[in-house]
């Protein structure tokens, strides 16, 4: 009797094929992203606003906000979150925006620990997509936040603003917040 040889056999011409069309989705991919800008967008009264993803880390109901006497201007008061107490910033009272107040207002978290810092906004964020080729000159931005934007995008009619949520809070408050 002869031994018969049962090794599976391996097409090497296949595998480096397969490899290779891996290795050339993986760069397409990466060339897409690297034409796209991802952020967090959210409403607050007429302002189209974005976030980087990872300068979030919180989405809630509004809680119940404590006053704070002698606070900055547009700091709505203090919320207690998971044991620790925040700051809550209304960008509508800081930068005197006219806004009727939103049917449901949700707290948006940036910054984690005792860095983080609360936004009121008018909507559930979600995350968008801007290809680079969207961009909008800052000069034809006009808004109070206009100093606090670092790219501003257009999505059909919308402009929406990407703000520099550490510039923001450095002025607001005299340190940084939201890095850590």
């Amino acid at each position: 009797m002869q031994a018969s040889d049962t090794s599976p056999f391996v097409d090497i011409n296949n595998l480096k094929a397969q490899v290779d069309a891996d290795i050339a989705a993986q760069l397409l991919s990466e060339t897409e992203d690297a034409q796209h800008s991802y952020r967090r967008s959210f409403r607050v009264g007429e302002l189209n606003l974005l976030v980087a993803l990872d300068v979030t880390s919180e989405v809630a109901e509004m809680p119940a906000v404590c006053r704070l006497p002698g606070a900055p201007h547009g700091v709505k008061g203090l919320v207690n979150r998971h044991g620790r107490v925040m700051p809550v910033m209304d960008l509508a009272l800081l930068f005197d925006l006219k806004s009727k107040p939103a049917a449901r207002p949700w707290l948006l978290v940036c910054g984690r620990g005792d860095a983080a810092v609360g936004l009121i906004i008018d909507n559930l964020p979600e995350r968008k997509s801007f290809s680079l080729e969207a961009a909008v000159n800052l000069t034809e931005v006009t808004t109070p936040l206009t100093p606090y934007v670092l790219a501003a995008y257009r999505q059909g009619t919308e402009i929406w603003l990407d703000l520099d949520i550490d510039l923001l809070f450095s002025t607001v408050f005299g340190v940084g917040a939201a890095s850590a």
